[in-house]
């Protein structure tokens, strides 16, 4: 008689990965705040995921314009407030601006001027990007790729 060894629940590994890119990005962001990933996996990470901003105003497809919250550095500039999953957004946040829209991170860099970057504000492990990083990000993430499109 042969046995078939069960699988006991306690077994399987308590190390599961999450799925959605939104996942990958907050366990990238908490590995950088570690010190296992460095900054550029982080914004090519940021890139090629989803990401939520908050708004006053419900967003659609009509919507002109949008006003998302914005907050300020410890210098004042403004920093467009970004999260990687809407579990990860303050309930004080959700007061002031109650409409989580999600959007790529590479729209959202190409679409913001004069403006940094704070994925996950009010996280232990909240990223800042500043509004030159934010226009370097453009210049050495997304234009190279824009050009090798173009010549392809």
């Amino acid at each position: 008689m042969t046995e078939t060894p069960e699988t006991q629940p306690e077994q399987t590994p308590a190390t599961d990965v999450p799925t959605g890119s939104a996942a990958t990005l907050e366990q990238v962001l908490i590995e950088g705040k570690d010190g296992k990933a460095q900054a550029g996996e982080i914004i090519r990470t940021f890139l090629t995921s989803s990401v939520f901003f908050l708004s006053p105003e419900e967003v659609n497809d009509e919507t002109g314009s949008v006003n998302p919250l914005t907050l300020q550095d410890n210098e004042g500039n403004p920093l467009i407030a970004l999260f990687s999953t809407t579990e990860n957004i303050p309930d004080d946040y959700k007061e002031h601006a109650p409409h989580a829209v999600e959007a790529p991170g590479v729209a959202i860099v190409q679409s913001i001027t004069g403006a940094g970057v704070m994925i996950d504000a009010g996280q232990e492990h909240g990223f800042q990007i500043s509004a030159e990083g934010v226009e370097r990000i453009r210049t050495d993430f997304i234009s190279p790729a824009e050009d090798a499109e173009a010549q392809s």
